[in-house]
């Protein structure tokens, strides 16, 4: 009775086997495949491999991606796919606040079986990290002919258009006097630059690569700008920074940007000769 009751029960089972697709972390240089602590506002980047079962060998129709930080689902995206082994990697920006985050990816096969394995990220605020300073940078509006407008915080040079054509993966603002606007300061991928910087060959009509450098006001003076001396004042006042322009600068005004590629950085207007073919002259702080 105990042997014919297990033939029965392995005659069901047949119909019903379970077979999920495979999904796994590729380890290697540059990529994170286990828990792990990072700094607020940090990219990183996770390899993924997911494979048919080898047994039904049903093809991989998506993986979804799914970001819970404090509990609270935050982010949820799914990639569609129609192959038997999927390989590819995700940049991530880590949560721009102190607290653990599980990223859950799910691959999901044809007959609709699924697997899903997890990353457990842990994020802290950057401490005592060095900046670069550069200190008075000049920047010449749309009309100035003699000064660049353009400015990278990476190495803290100005450029000419054409040769921010040239660099556009460094150039993370650029500088106008805008009929309505007065000084400005915004980021490539802003829309009023566009309309501001859109005649020859170097519109920015024409960049493939727009940084989408983002803003924000802060209540800092001068002098409190003067003692930054580390990246903390750096990331306290620039997170959350979420506008493409800061408009109607003032001279001692202090703003606070994050770089496309998550370095946090403080601009202090230091001087503003006004008009088209102005300029602005600024110091500026920024994470290593």
């Amino acid at each position: 009775m105990l042997f014919s009751g297990t033939l029965l029960t392995s005659c069901t089972t047949d119909t019903t086997e379970d077979l999920p697709p495979t999904i796994s972390f590729v380890a290697g240089a540059g990529y994170i495949s286990d828990d792990a602590t990072v700094v607020v506002n940090t990219p990183f980047v996770v390899k993924i491999l997911a494979e048919a079962n080898t047994t039904s060998n049903t093809k991989i129709e998506s993986v979804s991606i799914t970001r819970i930080f404090n509990n609270q689902i935050v982010g949820d995206t799914s990639f569609a796919f129609n192959d038997a082994t999927v390989t590819f990697e995700i940049t991530f920006m880590s949560y721009p606040e102190v607290g653990v985050e599980n990223i859950e990816f799910k691959a999901t096969d044809k007959d609709g079986q699924s697997k899903t394995i997890s990353l457990q990220i842990t994020t802290e605020e950057a401490a005592g990290d060095p900046i670069n300073s550069w200190e008075m940078r000049i920047l010449g509006s749309w009309n100035n002919l003699t000064i660049g407008s353009s400015f990278a915080s990476i190495n803290g040079n100005v450029y000419m258009l054409d040769q921010a054509f040239i660099n556009q993966p460094l150039i993370d603002f650029i500088y106008w006097w805008g009929a309505s606007t007065d000084a400005t300061i915004g980021a490539p991928n802003d829309g009023n630059a566009a309309l501001v910087f859109n005649e020859g060959s170097f519109a920015l009509s024409n960049w493939t690569t727009l940084n989408a450098t983002q803003f924000k006001t802060t209540t800092l003076t001068s002098t409190e700008f003067d003692a930054v001396t580390d990246a903390t004042p750096c990331i306290d006042n620039a997170t959350g920074a979420d506008k493409t322009r800061i408009e109607d600068l003032i001279v001692d005004q202090v703003i606070a940007f994050i770089s496309v590629g998550g370095k946090h950085g403080l601009i202090r207007v230091k001087a503003i000769n006004t008009g088209s073919a102005g300029d602005i002259t600024i110091d500026v702080k920024v994470q290593q």
